[in-house]
């Protein structure tokens, strides 16, 4: 038995294991030692990412449910593109945008934030966001102080509805569409308070544009009353367009509401009223107009209500 067992064991110790298969075993080895280091490092990153992430999300929920002036000001942070240009005002205009038709102006907004007022357009077509602002001027006069806005390509206007809230920033008196007679453009004016400071910035991928406004705390002297050269006060619709594209070619040319909430064409204004009276007269013998008067008013007045009755 003994010899049997020797024999059997000096047969195993024979046994020839090939140099590749040695190899080849050595090699799984250590891939699977590999392996297990990489799993067990990537578990670890696992867990490191998923518990920042819940951490940051419990202070996250945290800052907005206790910290108001936190959750405020996420509420103010508009929803902008890519900026495209900061416009430049030259004797009070400024332009910018590309000609293209079909556009809805479909929401205005303001915005406070930072001790300033935002304004923002929103440019769409067909219901879905519009790439790039259409064709727009703006246009800054003064006494009142107004802004007007025009939007060429624009089919319609949805955010007509929204110029009523532009009331809740603390710069702006009255904003209201007038009336054009180009049924591919649409227009507004936003009259303000007191004297303001203007930045607009145009953005794309959403097109929008944005008006930032401060108040100008370096225009505070009380300025002189101005004459405007203006039309009776008159309803909103055709007549106040027929009246506009009579007067076109005249510098300083702009509807205004009065006070009252009809509306006029102002043909300029003057520091004095003989200057007035002189272009009323000019314009009375070359254009056929006679519905002009001559009203004297202050520098932030809103134009008073004149009836026809009383010219």
């Amino acid at each position: 038995m003994d010899d049997k067992l020797k024999r059997l064991q000096q047969a195993y110790n024979d046994i020839e294991i090939l140099d590749e298969l040695t190899l080849a075993t050595r090699r799984g080895i250590e891939k699977g030692k590999i392996h297990q280091q990489k799993t067990r490092a990537t578990k670890r990153r696992v867990k490191w990412i998923t518990s920042s992430v819940a951490a940051m999300f419990v202070f996250f929920t945290i800052s907005v449910n206790t910290l108001p002036a936190f959750a405020g000001s996420l509420e103010q942070v508009p929803v902008l593109g890519k900026l495209v240009s900061v416009l430049h005002f030259s004797k009070g205009n400024a332009g910018g945008g590309v000609i293209q038709d079909g556009t809805d102006v479909n929401f205005i907004t303001v915005k406070q934030q930072k001790g300033n007022d935002h304004i923002i357009l929103n440019f769409a077509q067909n219901n879905e966001a519009q790439q790039i602002a259409n064709s727009f001027n703006m246009k800054f006069t003064e006494n009142p102080n107004t802004m007007t806005i025009s939007v060429g390509g624009a089919r319609r206007f949805s955010a007509a509805k929204d110029l009523e809230t532009l009331k809740q920033s603390n710069y702006i008196q009255d904003a209201y569409q007038i009336i054009t007679m180009d049924d591919s453009a649409i227009r507004f004016n936003i009259t303000f308070k007191e004297p303001v400071n203007y930045e607009v910035k145009e953005y794309k991928d959403p097109a929008q544009v944005v008006i930032k406004l401060t108040s100008d705390t370096e225009n505070t002297v009380k300025l002189p009353p101005v004459y405007s050269l203006r039309t009776v006060s008159m309803a909103y619709g055709e007549d106040i367009g027929m009246v506009e594209e009579m007067l076109f070619e005249l510098e300083g040319l702009r509807v205004l509401k009065d006070q009252q909430g009809s509306f006029l064409v102002e043909a300029g204004y003057y520091n004095t009223e003989a200057e007035a009276l002189a272009q009323l007269n000019r314009i009375q013998s070359e254009y056929g107009v006679d519905s002009l008067v001559v009203e004297k008013r202050s520098s932030l007045q809103i134009p008073e209500f004149i009836s026809s009755e009383k010219k």
